[in-house]
């Protein structure tokens, strides 16, 4: 070997070390990044995924709590219903007893 080749190889050879470590640096932050970045992604995938499901304004709450209002409505009408039914019932009887008691005045 001629002595160029010599100097050059013991160069590179005096210079591995460094660019060895160097080199696993770079591959030691680019995977960390890659996991980083990862984990980003499939966190805002499931959190958008969550995020229709249980929060922010959704038709399937507007429907429940329109379901809700009903039911309750529906409550409200039957309790009117019975009490109305109520007042005729009471107010049957109560003109039953003043027939009643026109009649027994009528026969004294």
């Amino acid at each position: 070997m001629s002595q160029e080749k010599i100097d050059a190889y013991k160069k590179e050879k005096s210079g591995r070390k460094q660019a060895i470590a160097k080199h696993k640096k770079r591959v030691k932050i680019a995977k960390i990044s890659g996991i980083i970045v990862a984990v980003a992604i499939v966190a805002a995938i499931v959190g958008g995924i969550l995020w229709n499901n249980f929060g922010g304004s959704s038709s399937a709450a507007a429907d429940a709590s329109s379901v809700e209002v009903s039911v309750e409505a529906g409550a409200e009408d039957s309790a009117v219903e019975s009490t109305e039914e109520t007042s005729t019932e009471d107010g049957a009887a109560e003109a039953s007893e003043a027939d009643a008691g026109a009649s027994a005045a009528s026969s004294n």
